[in-house]
């Protein structure tokens, strides 16, 4: 992670026309900023700045019932230690006296799925005085101590063994507790709340969510999230992000009656870097529904941040906007094909009935057959690969331009964007190549049947492969175009070994979703890796699964900057949209399908409607996940990205 000050720069992105989406009047969600001054002294606040928000219910768990035996004394200790009141209070009454004053559980805490599938083996002593429990159960996750939500890999098990004694009054109790809490799914969901820690992407130009899980309690969560947050970024991200906090600062944090006051013991450094930590803090804390009003002193001078005092959180255009983690500053426009040929939807404004414009240049003439495409977020070129996934073509959208070939010679299964302007492609190496006389005979079939000429192109073959699979086994290689146009093979050991169907970057650059197939019959996974870029390379590495429960996902896209839209089933529904948290644990939620017909593909952006190709060629959408309405005739419809 790099602390060094750099500038909030702008995003080039486009904010003439709305999107598709925007077309129908849903908005960005608002930035937030929060105003200054207070001394750093812990007040009367009550409760408003707990994570919990105005649904949290304490849990008082009712302690062990009198004459329990050893394995309903063990499984009613592990119920109350989901119970976070009073520096768990409700399981110490399960400990013994001197176990219960020394108990301080830390660290990892170890999730299972739930308390049915507790395997419990209990041995008494002969005297009848002591007693050892061991439990043993699958592990779902781990919740680490910097907060992050880790899924345990397949096969790994908790296995915990606890020593009971007999007390005063016959009553066994507990004395030696694990030292860390185990707790079951369903624990999780009441005890903790997700909520994000925001750093920057490595121009700085943008805030990327890092999900943390904190405890959700009477105690404050202001103070929690914001050391957190200066502490830095989980171990996950930390590569790939930035912080405008020196690595080494420390921060005193306050809560008083919606008052939040910092102090940073660190250099004030420079104006963009107080900028920086500005921004951080004030993303960071709009979560907070009870927090109103920010301080922050950094090396003993105070931080302008904007807002006036007694002021609630405010609209985006008086803070921090320019930074905000979904990507985009402007509206982004929504792009689909039609007899061949790229086009638009566009409005003049947010009420008026979407308009559809020919794109124009090469990707609006249609003299290309393209398999996929993608548009920069700039919306100045369109990247492309040829039918029969031989090659691929970047265009600029301007008048008389032309598809220059950047990458040949391969079999190209995926693209993407990033928000540095860079065009990503996932290669199958799987069989060493393919079959490239019969592709590239499929693809001049393809092309003949549109009755067009392809526009002449470029040649810019790509460099000759350093390995892949053989014999049928899966195999992938990532490229990085710089610019669009230069070619910079990607590290990415996690999907060497498999098949990428979907590769998706975020809009910050920092992180891929991608769709892969390990050949083993077990489907295709949903996974998210973090994206490194260092002198030595770009690296993507670090998969973590997400919406395991889904079934034959197809496509992937990204919402917003910490939640994903996928095309997949599951046991009861199949092939329909879904939105999928980041965070790793959070419940995946349906998001419907258009009726009468297959969905196809799936796209999404930040605060505008899901769009959902589908096999009738037409164009769907939905604002609210339950009515998909149908907009236009086409295919393979795209937001930027």
């Amino acid at each position: 992670m790099s602390t060094a000050g750099s500038a909030p720069r702008e995003r080039t992105r486009r904010a003439g026309t709305a999107a598709a989406a925007a077309l129908l009047a849903v908005g960005l969600s608002a930035c937030a900023a929060v105003p200054s001054g207070g001394p750093v002294v812990e007040g009367a606040g009550g409760d408003a700045g707990s994570a919990a928000g105005s649904g949290y219910v304490r849990q008082l768990p009712p302690g062990p019932q009198a004459g329990v035996d050893p394995e309903g004394l063990v499984r009613g200790f592990l119920k109350s230690m989901g119970s976070f009141e009073e520096n768990h209070s409700a399981a110490r009454e399960y400990l013994a006296p001197e176990a219960g004053t020394d108990w301080a559980p830390g660290g990892q805490v170890l999730v299972y799925e739930d308390s049915s599938k507790l395997a419990i083996d209990t041995e008494v002593a002969e005297d009848g005085e002591t007693a050892t429990v061991r439990l043993l159960s699958s592990q779902l996750a781990t919740i680490e101590a910097s907060g992050q939500y880790l899924p345990a890999d397949s096969g790994q098990v908790i296995d915990i063994t606890m020593e009971l004694v007999r007390t005063g009054g016959d009553q066994w109790r507990i004395s030696r507790p694990p030292d860390r809490l185990v707790l079951s799914r369903s624990d999780v969901d009441l005890a903790y709340r997700p909520l994000n820690l925001y750093f920057f992407n490595r121009d700085r130009s943008t805030l990327v969510p890092d999900p943390v899980f904190l405890p959700v309690s009477s105690d404050r969560s202001a103070t929690r999230l914001v050391k957190m947050l200066v502490e830095g970024p989980t171990g996950w991200l930390d590569a790939a992000v930035e912080s405008a906090f020196p690595e080494d600062a420390t921060a005193d944090v306050a809560y008083d009656s919606g008052r939040v006051t910092v102090e940073v013991d660190a250099s004030a450094g420079s104006e963009k870097q107080r900028f920086g930590m500005g921004a951080q803090l004030v993303w960071t804390l709009r979560q907070l529904t009870g927090v109103q009003e920010l301080t922050l002193r950094v090396g003993g001078q105070e931080i302008d941040i904007p807002g006036e005092d007694g002021e609630s959180l405010l609209p985006p255009e008086n803070g921090y906007d320019s930074v905000n983690p979904s990507g985009v500053t402007g509206s982004l426009r929504a792009y689909f094909v039609r007899d061949g040929q790229m086009w638009a939807l566009e409005s003049e404004s947010s009420d008026a009935k979407p308009q559809e414009r020919r794109v124009p240049g090469a990707p609006g003439d249609g003299g290309a057959v393209l398999e996929q495409h993608a548009v920069s977020l700039d919306e100045d070129e369109v990247g492309g690969i040829r039918a029969g996934g031989r090659e691929v073509v970047v265009a600029e959208t301007a008048d008389g331009s032309e598809y220059s070939t950047v990458l040949s010679g391969g079999e190209y299964t995926s693209l993407s964007w990033d928000g540095y302007g860079n065009l990503w492609v996932t290669e199958d190496v799987s069989t060493g190549g393919g079959d490239g006389q019969q592709d590239e005979e499929e693809s001049e079939s393809v092309a003949e049947d549109t009755e067009r000429g392809d526009p002449p192109a470029s040649p810019s073959p790509s460099p000759s492969p350093s390995g892949g699979g053989s014999g049928g086994e899966p195999g992938t290689r990532v490229w990085m175009l710089r610019g669009g146009a230069d070619p910079v093979e990607v590290e990415a050991p996690d999907l060497a070994d498999t098949e990428v169907t979907k590769l998706r970057l975020s809009r910050d650059g920092t992180r891929a979703a991608v769709l892969t197939d390990d050949g083993t019959g077990s489907g295709t996974e949903l996974s998210v890796g973090r994206v490194v870029h260092s002198d030595d390379g770009v690296t993507v590495s670090g998969e973590l699964p997400l919406a395991t429960e889904l079934q034959d996902v197809t496509d992937v896209s990204w919402r917003g900057g910490d939640q994903l839209a996928v095309l997949g089933g599951s046991e009861e529904e199949v092939g329909q949209g879904y939105l999928v948290s980041l965070d790793g644990s959070t419940e995946t939620t349906s998001a419907g399908a258009p009726p009468g017909t297959d969905m196809v593909g799936i796209t999404a952006a930040p605060g505008l409607p899901l769009l959902s190709s589908t096999e009738d060629d037409n164009i769907w959408m939905t604002n609210d996940r339950i009515n998909w309405q149908r907009v236009i005739e086409g295919t393979n419809a795209v937001y930027p990205g």
